[in-house]
C-alpha cells in the first residue's frame, strides 16, 4: 500500500509542476506567496510544494519516512490517559 500512495503523490507531484499555470488560471493567485515570495510567487510555491510532495512521497514509499519523522509524531500526537 506504501508503494501505490507513494506513486501516486509522485505522479500528482509531478502533475503539480507541469501543469502549475493552468492551476494557477483555475485557482486564481495566492497573495500571500505573491507577497512574501515576490513576483510570480504562485509559480514558485507550487514548485516548492511539487518538490516537497515528491521526496515526502519517495520517503514514504521506501519506509524511510518513519526513520526520519519517527520520534516527532510520537512525542506530537502522544495522547495522554
Amino acid at each position: 500500500m506504501h508503494i501505490i500512495l507513494g506513486l501516486i503523490g509522485i505522479v500528482l507531484s509531478f502533475l503539480l509542476v507541469i501543469y502549475r499555470t493552468q492551476i494557477n488560471h483555475f485557482i486564481g493567485g495566492i497573495a500571500w506567496a505573491e507577497q512574501k515570495l515576490g513576483p510570480g510567487g504562485t509559480y514558485t510555491l507550487m514548485v516548492i510544494m511539487g518538490i516537497l510532495g515528491f521526496f515526502f512521497s519517495l520517503m514514504y514509499m521506501t519506509d524511510s519516512f518513519d526513520l526520519i519523522f519517527g520520534g516527532v509524531d510520537v512525542s506530537l500526537f502522544d495522547s495522554v490517559e
